[in-house]
């Protein structure tokens, strides 16, 4: 096992399945708990793995765009600007109205955002911004990840 996959492990292993589907702020408060290297993998992986697997509309919809602003935070720290960019463009396509961030995680949670969940306004602008992701292969998420794990001082 490499690092990012100890870390990744280290960092779902208190997470409940039940916590994914309530409206609570659970899930929230366990990640943002974490140690921050173990939190900067979760964040960046499931970003990763949920704009590869079905794009920006599925990071928000499955509820992990809660986690969009630490997710850009994180991105930002170990290097991947260009990736930080293009969430912080799908966060603001998704947060329209511009909420505080602890109003943007309830509305999502509860689905309550209507051009999200209840419309197919968000698809093709974030589709967009998928394929500007996929392009990014300078910003090597992997290596990434495993050089800030590895840095002393981070």
């Amino acid at each position: 096992m490499d690092i990012i996959e100890i870390k990744y492990t280290e960092a779902v292993q208190g997470i409940k399945e039940e916590w994914l589907v309530n409206t609570n702020n659970n899930w929230y408060e366990y990640v943002i708990k974490l140690p921050i290297k173990t939190q900067i993998v979760y964040l960046v992986i499931v970003l990763h793995n949920q704009v590869f697997n079905g794009g920006f509309h599925q990071y928000f919809v499955n509820g992990y765009g809660q986690f969009a602003k630490e997710t850009i935070n994180a991105l930002i720290k170990i290097g991947a600007i260009k990736k930080a960019n293009l969430l912080q463009l799908a966060f603001a396509k998704v947060n329209i109205n511009n909420n505080a961030p602890e109003i943007f995680r309830s509305q999502l949670i509860k689905k309550e955002i209507k051009p999200l969940f209840e419309g197919d306004d968000l698809y093709e602008p974030l589709d967009k911004l998928d394929s500007e992701y996929y392009l990014q292969e300078d910003e090597d998420i992997v290596q990434l990840l495993n050089r800030y794990l590895l840095e002393k001082n981070s």
